[in-house]
């Protein structure tokens, strides 16, 4: 009985950072015969058209899309960026309230200028350099234990005007106090009138609240994982190769 097997080779190249918009695909066909040997058919060119891919690709432009387009009128303000746009997954900005967007964009910001600071502060501790009078205490969560600040004591009196200071700055200092803010956020409260920022452009004030936000964002996921880790008991092996790098900027700074 004779019988006949189709075999495909399918041999192809391609560019990894520059695909050729077209592509030359050679299928060599073989085909066995009763006594078992092997035939050749003649080689078959086909030359196949080929674009670069969408990116993102296909399975995601519809999200993408969505989020970039969508009709809500804060979706071209700043921090609505690529990859996902205006994200608003829990419809809090969809009555379009401008005092509601206001609260939460000013809540977004100090958020981020706090968890910035956090950060630093954690690996400003965690490097070893303490201020006078809490030498002895360690870093991280390890050092909210009571016993480190007994009455009385340097620590104890660094811990009291340190909370003081966040106090009058939170209830006196860091906010619109005289009505005349530019956008959420802007503390100045007329420090600085027409000049520094006020002859910045437009473009140049954009891009630079929008590194405010992106780097607040990060910070805020950033001290999110160093406190998980640190409660752990772990974080030696997130951060312990950073310590060297954190304690020679430290020294760098402090020259």
């Amino acid at each position: 009985m004779k019988t006949s097997i189709i075999f495909a080779t399918l041999v192809a190249s391609s560019a990894a950072f520059a695909p050729s918009p077209k592509a030359t695909t050679s299928i060599a066909l073989l085909s066995t015969v009763e006594d078992g040997a092997v035939e050749a058919v003649p080689e078959v060119e086909s030359v196949v058209e080929r674009t670069p891919g969408p990116f993102p690709p296909e399975g995601l432009q519809s999200g993408f899309a969505a989020a970039a387009t969508t009709e809500n009128k804060f979706a071209s303000e700043i921090g609505a960026q690529v990859p996902l746009g205006f994200f608003d997954p829990l419809g809090v900005l969809s009555t379009e309230d401008d005092m509601q967007f206001e609260w939460w964009r000013e809540a977004e910001i100090k958020h981020g200028r706090i968890s910035m600071l956090a950060v630093v502060g954690y690996i400003t501790t965690y490097a070893g350099y303490r201020i006078p009078g809490c030498e002895d205490i360690p870093a991280g969560f390890a050092g909210l234990d009571k016993s480190f600040w007994p009455s009385g004591s340097l620590a104890a009196t660094n811990l009291y005007w340190t909370l003081t200071t966040i106090l009058i700055l939170e209830t006196a200092v860091m906010k619109d106090t005289i009505g005349n803010a530019e956008h959420p956020g802007d503390y100045r409260n007329g420090v600085g009138t027409g000049r520094g920022w006020d002859s910045k452009s437009d473009k140049y004030k954009r891009n630079e609240r929008a590194k405010e936000l992106n780097n607040g964002r990060a910070a805020m996921m950033g001290i999110w994982g160093i406190a998980v880790h640190d409660s752990m008991g772990n974080i030696d092996e997130i951060i312990g190769q950073f310590k060297p790098i954190a304690a020679a900027a430290i020294d760098a700074a402090l020259q």
